[in-house]
């Protein structure tokens, strides 16, 4: 079952709250924050603001509220009630003790300022990322892969990783073999997400239809193998990038920040390949592999690096002729393609006039391979498999 899967957060999640009086888990909708800190991280005492009775006693008088509650206490989807970062700022104030309060969000709470000046000093924040391949097959956690660049051999096969890439990393479905319910589940997740979530973190103004029309939108750019920018959208930029705000407020997207010398501007990239075959539906070609190992590869790194405690900042980069690279390190720049034999030779001359404009020695081609040799210097072939 799911939900006595691993999860590889665990092990920092029991560290920020042996040191923090608060510890946040954000993290998409039903992507498991609840499941790690109440049957993994063993926090038994529980409350949930999506109950409307305890989210109005919570809105109506914060400090009374968390007055009655037993700590260690899990407070669930917290920023339903913001009142609350307060009256927690001011409980934490009077007696500093770690692992008093654990809190989840399904949409992000540190960015808005009052409450990142409530919780400043006081929390220790970590964000849960779809499952990854390792936790899927319930493989230990190796820091060493919290890197761009390391020597361990890849644990999955070519095989295991393409039968994962429309399932995503969801507990629910990913641990679901029926096709039809899975396809529900995820219709449902996205309904609930764009008619709930994205409408109360936009607030004033939202409108249901400019949502689906952006989300129709990205479906054909994903379908195109395409890297969403705003000049891939039809809506006016001002007004897709408040959308787009909202969709990364509940984590169903992540920008890319452009790299300062490539063209075309920051890219958008959706959060979980299972939503994101979702929202481009029962087309599957090359485009749709491609935008799917993009999703899968960037969540596999990602959750790495976070797990590990290490900062991930990753920059997109594309130049005026050439195909985009996914990946601009300190030292290294990352390519992705579904290519395997042939027209290998063409990605690597783009992944080479790449490095030679951003002044870089060394550099990843990201392949569905299975063959694997420890990267050097130049360009080296890695398969999808590598940060896995």
């Amino acid at each position: 079952m799911s939900h006595d899967r691993n999860r590889h957060a665990l092990a920092l999640v029991k560290k920020l709250g042996s040191f923090w009086p608060v510890t946040g888990i954000l993290g998409l909708r039903q992507v498991g924050k609840t499941t790690l800190l109440k049957k993994l991280a063993g926090i038994e005492n529980f409350v949930s603001l999506d109950d409307e009775e305890v989210r109005e006693e919570a809105l109506h008088s914060s400090k009374n509220f968390l007055s009655k509650l037993k700590t260690p206490i899990l407070i669930d989807e917290v920023q339903k009630a913001p009142a609350l970062f307060d009256a927690l700022k001011y409980r934490v104030d009077q007696k500093k003790i770690p692992g008093s309060y654990f809190l989840t969000g399904s949409s992000t709470f540190s960015s808005k300022l009052g409450i990142r000046e409530s919780l400043t000093g006081r929390i220790g924040l970590l964000r849960l990322y779809p499952m990854t391949l390792s936790e899927i097959f319930q493989k230990k956690f190796e820091p060493e892969r919290a890197s761009l660049v390391h020597a361990l051999p890849p644990r999955f096969s070519m095989d295991e990783v393409m039968g994962h890439l429309p399932e995503g990393g969801l507990p629910v479905p990913v641990f679901t073999r029926d096709l039809v319910h899975r396809d529900l589940y995820f219709k449902n997740w996205l309904e609930t997400t764009v008619v709930r979530d994205v409408a109360r973190v936009y607030g004033r103004g939202y409108d249901l239809d400019v949502s689906w029309s952006i989300l129709r939108q990205l479906g054909k750019i994903l379908q195109n193998g395409e890297w969403p920018t705003l000049r891939s959208f039809k809506q006016d930029s001002r007004v897709l990038r408040k959308y787009l705000s909202a969709f990364e407020d509940v984590f169903l997207v992540r920008k890319i920040p452009s790299h300062e010398e490539a063209k075309g501007g920051d890219a958008w990239i959706v959060t979980d390949p299972g939503i994101a075959k979702s929202i481009i539906g029962t087309e599957f070609g090359t485009g749709v592999t491609l935008s799917l190992a993009r999703i899968f590869l960037m969540n596999e790194i990602a959750a790495n690096f976070e797990y590990a405690g290490k900062p991930f900042h990753p920059i997109y980069y594309k130049s005026a002729r050439g195909t985009p690279v996914e990946i601009v390190g300190n030292d290294i720049i990352i390519k992705i393609t579904t290519e395997t034999k042939g027209a290998l030779s063409y990605e690597e001359r783009s992944l080479s006039g790449a490095m030679k404009q951003l002044k870089l020695k060394r550099g990843f081609l990201v392949a569905p391979i299975d063959r694997f040799e420890k990267p050097g210097q130049g360009i080296s072939l890695v398969p999808w498999s590598y940060w896995s």
